[in-house]
C-alpha cells in the first residue's frame, strides 16, 4: 500500500477504498478526472453511510475527517483529543479529564462530556479503545450542530454526527478502514446506551448527477497495480 500512494496519490487509495467497500467516490464535476470531494460509505445500519472527507493544500493531503450522522435521543455529547504538556496547567486550573480506568488510554487522550457515566459507557468496549489507540485521531467528538460545521453536506436540523479528524495524510487502506471503524464503533456504543433515535444516510449537498453513476467508472486504474 504504501507503494501505492507513493506512485498514485492519496486519491487513488481513497477511490480505490470506495470501491472496495460498496461506496462512492463523489467529485466537483462528477467526472473521474474530478476534484474528490469526499467518499460516501456504506456501513450496514438501516442504510447509514459515512462520509470520509479530505482537506488539502494543493494536490498534497493535509487532514481527513471521517462522520457518521444520526438522529439523537438526547444531548449527550463527548470530546477525546490527544493530551499535551500544556494541558497539565490546564487541568491543574480545573479542565476536564474524564478517566475510563484505562491506565494507557487516560493517558494519552483529554476526554471531555456532559455525562460521565455514559463517556464510561462507551469506552468500556475494549475493541473501541484499541482502534483509537491504534490510529490516534486530533479529536474525536459528537457534533451537535453537524449541519453548521458541515455546510456542503446535506445534514438535517438536529442532526448530530460521529466525528473523528486526522491530521497529515490519509492515505493507506489501513488508515481509512481503522477510522470508518472508530466511528462505526462509537455510533454502536451510543446505540447500546439509547443515545440514537435513528440513522440516516448523510450524503453531499448539491450532489453532482454523474456521481451517482457506477463506482466502478470512478476507479482510477493502473496496469500495474489492478491485474
Amino acid at each position: 500500500m504504501k507503494f501505492h500512494s507513493d506512485l498514485f496519490g492519496w486519491e487513488y487509495v481513497w477511490r480505490n477504498f470506495a470501491d472496495e467497500k460498496g461506496g462512492d467516490s463523489l467529485t466537483d464535476s462528477g467526472e473521474e478526472e474530478g476534484k474528490l470531494l469526499c467518499l460516501s460509505i456504506p456501513v450496514g445500519m438501516a442504510g447509514a453511510r459515512a462520509l470520509f472527507v479530505p482537506e488539502t493544500h494543493g494536490q498534497k493531503m493535509t487532514a481527513g475527517t471521517v462522520l457518521l450522522a444520526y438522529e439523537p435521543a438526547d444531548d449527550f455529547a463527548f470530546s477525546i483529543f490527544q493530551e499535551k504538556m500544556h494541558h497539565q496547567l490546564s487541568k491543574a486550573l480545573g479542565m476536564q479529564d474524564l478517566k475510563v480506568q484505562d491506565e494507557l488510554f487516560d493517558s494519552k487522550f483529554m476526554i471531555q462530556g456532559n455525562d460521565a457515566v455514559k463517556v464510561q459507557e462507551i469506552f468500556l468496549d475494549v475493541q473501541l479503545r484499541e482502534l483509537v489507540l491504534l490510529q490516534p485521531p486530533a479529536t474525536l467528538h459528537i457534533d451537535k450542530k453537524a449541519g453548521k460545521t458541515f455546510p456542503a453536506l446535506a445534514l438535517t436540523d438536529g442532526q448530530h454526527a460521529v466525528v473523528a479528524k486526522y491530521d497529515g495524510a490519509m492515505d493507506k487502506l489501513h488508515q481509512l478502514q481503522t477510522a470508518l471503524d472508530v466511528v462505526v464503533g462509537v455510533l454502536e456504543q451510543l446505540t447500546q446506551i439509547g443515545s440514537v433515535a435513528g440513522v440516516q444516510a448523510a450524503k453531499v449537498a448539491a450532489e453532482p448527477e454523474a456521481a451517482q453513476s457506477d463506482t466502478q467508472s470512478k476507479r482510477l486504474r493502473s496496469p500495474l497495480l489492478d491485474r
